[in-house]
């Protein structure tokens, strides 16, 4: 494996044969360099590390990655073949850089010629963007590639995320019952939102569900069976209710978390949810401090034994990775 060996750029004597690995961020001068470069490939300038030959304007390409940088990289290659044309008539430039290269050149008339015709091919100089170039290749070589002749290379693809999130949301969401839509919008307030949520797991590979859901399921019987599940939480909550204060003020449980101002209003809350009608999936956050992890976290080790009676119930704690849509 070959070891690469770090150096300085300097864009008058960088060989131009071979690969080479330039690595620069932004406000470094690539722009520059390039429009360099491109110079002293027309003219075959360098020295030792020149090209074998002076190339043509349809010999060099030049791929960068957006529009603006293309339309910039035109603009100052354009510029610099005219500044060194009219330095190769005047035999001198006020340009240290140019002056440089004027100082490689042989002929100065000859190069002037040369310089002119490139000047004049610029509107036809291979200066594209990364799909702007494959575009180009794909249309020139449509047998080989087996693409359509006529296509579009999508440089945004935001407008058919959106169109296809909205598809989505009209074909499942419209015909939902009040009190599915009613958790759906409590989730996302639109398909914008929904494709919030998505957009991570859009690039790569596909995810793999830890609960798949069965061939025949739908969001219907999907919501039918969380709220079974919720349901049966609350009858178990309900049914050790009047318990779990004692349970907990006699267990190992931190009693500076659950104090005796804290936890009464706790189990009351969690209390008046269980015996309301359910028609979400909204829980109170004071659930969570009755759930067995938590519980595990708060509680001294020579005395955790204490807390397991209360683990028959917790263990249908809601988890919205098993209750959430």
């Amino acid at each position: 494996m070959t070891q690469l060996r770090p150096e300085s750029l300097n864009p008058l004597t960088l060989p131009l044969r071979g690969e080479r690995l330039i690595e620069a961020s932004a406000g470094t001068g690539k722009t520059f360099t390039i429009g360099l470069l491109y110079l002293r490939l027309l003219l075959g300038l360098g020295g030792e590390h020149a090209y074998r030959r002076a190339l043509s304007v349809e010999e060099i390409l030049v791929v960068t990655f957006t529009e603006a940088a293309t339309a910039e990289l035109r603009g100052r290659i354009r510029d610099n073949i005219h500044q060194l044309r009219l330095a190769c008539i005047r035999g001198k430039s006020s340009n240290p850089v140019l002056q440089t290269l004027l100082a490689q050149i042989p002929d100065l008339t000859q190069a002037a010629s040369q310089l002119l015709a490139a000047e004049r091919q610029m509107d036809e100089a291979a200066i594209f963007t990364i799909h702007g170039f494959c575009q180009r290749m794909l249309n020139l070589n449509a047998f080989e590639s087996g693409m359509l002749f006529e296509q579009e290379l999508i440089e945004d693809e935001q407008a058919l995320l959106k169109q296809s999130i909205a598809d989505f949301w009209r074909r499942h969401c419209y015909p939902l019952t009040l009190d599915v839509a009613r958790v759906i919008a409590a989730e996302w307030s639109g398909p914008d939102n929904l494709l919030v949520t998505l957009r991570p797991w859009l690039q790569g590979e596909s995810p793999t569900l830890k609960r798949p859901p069965a061939d025949d399921e739908t969001l219907a019987s999907r919501h039918a069976t969380n709220m079974a599940r919720i349901a049966e939480i609350k009858q178990q909550w309900l049914a050790v209710s009047r318990e779990v204060e004692g349970i907990i003020s006699q267990s190992g449980v931190d009693k500076r978390s659950y104090s005796s101002k804290n936890l009464p209003n706790w189990v009351s809350k969690v209390t008046q949810w269980a015996s309301s009608e359910t028609l979400d999936y909204q829980a109170p956050k004071e659930l969570e401090r009755f759930g067995q992890r938590i519980l595990d976290e708060k509680t001294k080790k020579v005395k955790r034994h204490a807390t397991l009676c209360l683990k028959p119930w917790m263990r249908f704690l809601p988890n919205r990775s098993h209750c959430g849509m």
